[in-house]
C-alpha cells in the first residue's frame, strides 16, 4: 500500500510539473506571425550634394486616417518605418539648417516594401519643398511577379455578379474562370495560374486564409466589391511568408476607415425587362408563330428568357469616436 501510494504521488508530481512547464513555455514563447498586408517604407535622406543627413526626423502620415508614424535617420541617413498599412501617405523629412521636405500621394502597396528618398536643400525649416508622387517607380525591393488592381479599376469594372475575385483574370498568366460570367457565390474561381491547378492557389482576405481545405479550395466567403480597396495577384517569386500554395496568390484587401464618415446605399438590378430577345429564342417558332407577326409578339419564345437579380446593401465607415 505504501509503495503504491508513493508511486501515485510521484506520477501526480510529474504531471503537475509538466503542466506548469507547458504553461510557462506557452506564455513566454515568441509569437508566430502570419502573412500580413502591412509592409515597410524606407529610404535615405541626403543633402543636395548627396551626403547623408543623420538625425533627420521623418514623419509618415496616412492621407486617409491621419495616423502618423515617426522615424529618425541613422548615421548613413537611412530610415525605416515598419508595419505600414496599404494606402496613400504624405512623407516629410526635416533637419536643422535645411528646408522641410514633403512628398504627398505616396502609394504603398500591400505586402510589398516601398521606398522613398528625400533630398534636403539648405534653408530654414519653415520653408518647404513639396513633391507630388505621380509616377510609378521601378520596384527594386522585391522580385515578386504580380499585379495590383486598384480601387478606381475595381469601381469602373463591370463584374457580372460583383465578385472581385474574378479581377485576377486581368493578370497575365491567369486563365480559366470567366470574368464576364455570372458568379456571386462561394468559389475558388477555377483559375490556373502559370499552369497550376485551381486547388493549388490561395485566396486571402486581409492576409487571412480564405479557402477550405476540405472543399477543393473553395472560398469561405465572398468579398463585398464596395468594401474592396485592392486585389493583388501574385504569380511567381513571392516571399516565403505567402506559402501554403504551389500556384499563385489572390489577395483581397478591404478598405479601412478614414477620418471622415462616409456611407453608400446601393441596389444593382438585372431584369429581363431591360433585355432584348435572343436570336435563338426568336427562331424557335413553335406552331408556326413567327415573332414578326404582331399576334405572337407576347408569346413566350418572342420575349427574353425570364431573369431577375437584385443586389442591394450599404456601407458605412468612419473614425472610432
Amino acid at each position: 500500500m505504501h509503495t503504491s501510494s508513493a508511486s501515485s504521488w510521484s506520477r501526480l508530481n510529474w504531471t503537475r510539473w509538466i503542466t506548469i512547464a507547458g504553461l510557462v513555455l506557452a506564455f513566454f514563447a515568441p509569437p508566430a506571425f502570419a502573412q500580413s498586408d502591412n509592409t515597410q517604407l524606407s529610404g535615405y535622406v541626403r543633402d543636395s550634394a548627396g551626403a547623408a543627413i543623420a538625425g533627420a526626423k521623418v514623419v509618415v502620415k496616412s492621407e486617409g486616417t491621419n495616423l502618423e508614424r515617426e522615424a529618425t535617420t541613422n548615421e548613413e541617413g537611412y530610415y525605416v518605418v515598419s508595419n505600414v498599412s496599404p494606402g496613400f501617405y504624405t512623407v516629410t523629412a526635416e533637419q536643422t539648417g535645411f528646408k522641410r521636405f514633403e512628398s504627398t500621394n505616396k502609394k504603398v502597396d500591400p505586402g510589398i516594401s516601398a521606398s522613398l528618398d528625400a533630398t534636403l536643400e539648405p534653408g530654414q525649416v519653415t520653408e518647404t519643398v513639396s513633391v507630388v508622387a505621380s509616377t510609378t517607380a521601378v520596384e527594386t525591393e522585391t522580385s515578386t511577379v504580380g499585379k495590383l488592381v486598384e480601387a478606381k479599376q475595381i469601381e469602373m469594372s463591370q463584374l457580372n455578379g460583383r465578385n472581385p475575385l474574378f479581377l485576377a483574370l486581368l493578370q497575365p498568366g491567369v486563365s480559366g474562370g470567366a470574368l464576364g460570367g455570372f458568379s456571386f457565390g462561394l468559389t475558388s474561381g477555377g483559375f490556373n495560374i502559370n499552369g497550376s491547378r485551381s486547388q493549388d492557389n490561395l485566396i486571402t482576405f486581409d492576409g487571412a486564409v480564405a479557402v477550405r481545405t476540405r472543399s477543393n479550395g473553395t472560398s469561405i466567403g465572398v468579398a463585398d466589391v464596395d468594401s474592396t480597396q485592392e486585389v493583388q495577384i501574385l504569380t511567381a517569386n513571392y516571399n516565403a511568408e505567402y506559402g501554403r500554395s504551389a500556384g499563385g496568390q489572390i489577395r483581397i484587401v478591404t478598405k479601412s476607415g478614414t477620418s471622415d464618415f462616409h456611407g453608400t446605399f446601393y441596389e444593382f438590378v438585372r431584369n429581363s425587362a431591360f433585355d432584348a430577345n435572343s436570336w435563338t429564342r426568336k427562331r424557335t417558332n413553335p406552331g408556326n408563330q413567327p415573332c414578326d407577326d404582331e399576334r405572337f409578339e407576347k408569346a413566350t419564345h418572342c420575349r427574353p428568357d425570364p431573369f431577375r437579380f437584385n443586389q442591394y446593401g450599404y456601407n458605412l465607415n468612419g473614425p472610432v469616436i
